[in-house]
């Protein structure tokens, strides 16, 4: 008896799964016509309950499907919409439900949430309740601080989340003097490599990883081209108006691709940034 119901706890929480991460399937199946799944809205307690006994295997599984539709749509370069992210955040809000101490979903929701949806504040939300919980893993506390310092451009509040971060063990020595770098000139360019270079290891998936690194190689251009606006103020004392200038100086050989399709160009203060605004453009979109 005890085998045919451990059996069947099992069978119901796989369906139960299945069931669960459906609604990302018919966002895209159905031509995009279909909403958030209801399930996704039921409470934490009443979610663990249809679980069973089975929480971690549901969790996994919404884990897999999340990470295969994102991968599928990420490796053809299509853009999601709106709905979609939606659907993509209260599905990972339902893994951490599920099992709160899976670090994946807290990863997950950093790499692409904030940047491809706008969606800070509810990554946010997931990250302090990460933080609660994996009290030993610098890493939430390292999200906190980037959203604060990137995103929401709270820099007292970024190096509050820097300095507990800093203070788990197993935390990368440079932290300490992360906040101290980023008094300097382009210190959003700086946080940005930093955070990119560190979000690539910690993902083996290739179209997260390809996602990462045409991020990370567009702001490491920009990271570059503001070193030389720089160089080109201390020599000509102003800022050159078209990147061109620098081409023009020898500063640089030739103004360096958009990995995202874009153009850039020089802001207000020496700061570049590009037409893209880091979202890859379609062909024949400028």
């Amino acid at each position: 008896m005890k085998i045919w119901r451990n059996l069947f706890l099992f069978t119901g929480a796989c369906v139960l799964s299945s069931y669960c991460a459906s609604g990302l399937y018919q966002l895209h199946n159905n031509n995009r016509e279909k909403k958030i799944s209801h399930f996704t809205m039921i409470p934490e307690p009443m979610a663990r309950a249809m679980t069973l006994e089975f929480p971690g295997i549901t969790s996994d599984y919404l884990m897999l499907k999340t990470l295969t539709y994102m991968g599928e749509r990420i490796m053809k370069d299509e853009e999601l919409t709106p709905d979609e992210w939606q659907m993509i955040y209260q599905t990972l809000v339902q893994i951490s439900n599920l099992d709160p101490r899976f670090i994946d979903p807290y990863i997950i929701a950093q790499m692409s949430l904030p940047w491809d949806a706008g969606m800070v504040e509810e990554t946010n939300i997931l990250l302090e309740k990460a933080a609660k919980i994996l009290t030993n893993d610098y890493r939430p506390y390292f999200f906190l601080w980037y959203n604060h310092f990137k995103f929401l451009d709270n820099p007292e509040k970024a190096a509050y989340y820097l300095e507990k971060a800093a203070a788990i063990p197993g935390a990368p020595p440079y932290f300490s003097t992360l906040a101290a770098r980023l008094n300097l000139y382009a210190g959003k360019t700086y946080a940005g490599v930093v955070f990119l270079q560190e979000m690539i290891k910690e993902t083996n998936d290739p179209a997260l990883l390809k996602s990462l690194r045409r991020r990370l190689q567009a702001l490491q251009k920009i990271g570059f081209l503001e070193q030389k606006i720089q160089k080109y103020r201390k020599r000509y004392q102003v800022f050159p108006k078209e990147l061109q200038e620098l081409v023009d100086k020898g500063l640089i050989t030739k103004i360096p691709p958009d990995p995202y399709g874009g153009k850039f160009y020089i802001m207000e203060n020496g700061r570049v940034y590009t037409s893209s605004n880091l979202v890859l453009q379609k062909k024949g979109k400028k």
